[in-house]
């Protein structure tokens, strides 16, 4: 059980550790638009799903705490991705209706604007709930308040990016509308406020390395091999 869940610590510490420092890198040069902009809604989920099937693989090797802590995270993986399809139905169902010619002039209704916003920002949210209930039994009482920071730091976050989000969404439709799939101004939005889920990324950093070594060290010792040697 420890291997595979090392496994899925290592798994998800890379992806922190390459969307972390690529946000930090776009906060400090202020690089408006960028080739990785928006690289957290591509490389995260795929990331956290490598990890995820590595632990499900393990499930039958779980005690009772840690079933309840991971089958939580299994749970908020799938809704994560259930609001990421909440927020591209939308889009997709306009773009039809733009792409079939039924009106060229289609006015997007404002709650169509929120539920698309509302649907991105909890996606980043269950996301991240994600990463703190798979650590959150494998860290000591100061880990613990370090993934709660790193959530609520990310969820003031995700409210922002989804309000960002929610106010580009006829900019998105235009560009679907014209076939230019320009989403330069989209980028740019963007990138002024996702380079601060770098710190939420340093901070579950820390506690998936440290949970990584406590694991590594209560890991039992292989039994030593017998004693063939025979004595004359």
């Amino acid at each position: 059980m420890t291997s595979r869940i090392q496994l899925t610590l290592a798994t998800l510490l890379v992806g922190f550790l390459i969307v972390g420092p690529l946000e930090a890198i776009t906060y400090v040069n202020r690089i408006q638009q960028i080739p990785y902009a928006s690289s957290i809604f591509i490389v995260s989920p795929i990331v956290t799903l490598l990890g995820l099937l590595v632990l499900y693989v393990g499930r039958f090797e779980w005690d009772g705490l840690l079933k309840r802590r991971f089958r939580h995270a299994h749970m908020a993986f799938c809704l994560d991705i259930i609001s990421l399809g909440l927020a591209i139905l939308p889009v997709l169902a306009i773009a039809i209706v733009f792409f079939n010619g039924s009106s060229s002039d289609l006015s997007v209704p404002s709650w169509v604007h929120w539920e698309f916003g509302a649907a991105i920002m909890a996606s980043l949210l269950f996301s991240f709930a994600t990463y703190v209930l798979v650590a959150f039994e494998l860290t000591p009482n100061y880990g613990k308040a370090l993934l709660l920071m790193a959530f609520i730091w990310a969820g003031a976050i995700s409210i922002w990016i989804g309000y960002a989000l929610a106010q580009e969404l006829g900019t998105i439709i235009r560009v679907i509308e014209d076939g230019s799939m320009q989403f330069g101004p989209v980028s740019t939005a963007i990138s002024k406020i996702e380079p601060y889920f770098a710190v939420s990324y340093v901070l579950l950093a820390i506690v998936y390395i440290d949970a990584y070594h406590r694991l590594h060290t209560r890991a039992p010792s292989p039994p030593p091999a017998p004693n063939t040697q025979t004595t004359t």
